[in-house]
């Protein structure tokens, strides 16, 4: 039975965490990683500083969270419940709010 780590969140506490899992757990086929954020995009927020200033492009300081993690699995969606005991995560996506667990 694979062991599943749930990352919700995409800033760079939730990307960096799951890079540094990539890199130590990749010879474990025994864990699953998935990282869920709102948005399928990584937001270099210290460089938003340059952009209002016109010194940088927008494009410059946003990446698609895909393109940088290789062995995550990634779902855009939003958090709507955390059940510790359980050790369930409710989140919905999409137009309708599809709700999965």
């Amino acid at each position: 039975m694979k062991q599943h780590i749930v990352i919700l969140g995409g800033g760079f506490g939730g990307l960096y965490t799951a890079l540094e899992l990539e890199k130590s757990l990749s010879a474990n086929s025994g864990v699953e990683i998935t990282l869920v954020n709102r948005d399928n995009f990584f937001l270099f927020t210290p460089m938003l500083h340059e952009v209002a200033a016109s010194d940088l492009d927008p494009t410059d300081i946003v990446n698609p969270i895909r393109k940088l993690l290789r062995q995550t699995q990634f779902f855009v969606g939003n958090v709507e419940n955390i059940d510790l005991n359980a050790k369930k995560v409710a989140v919905s996506h999409g137009e309708g709010q599809h709700a999965h667990e």
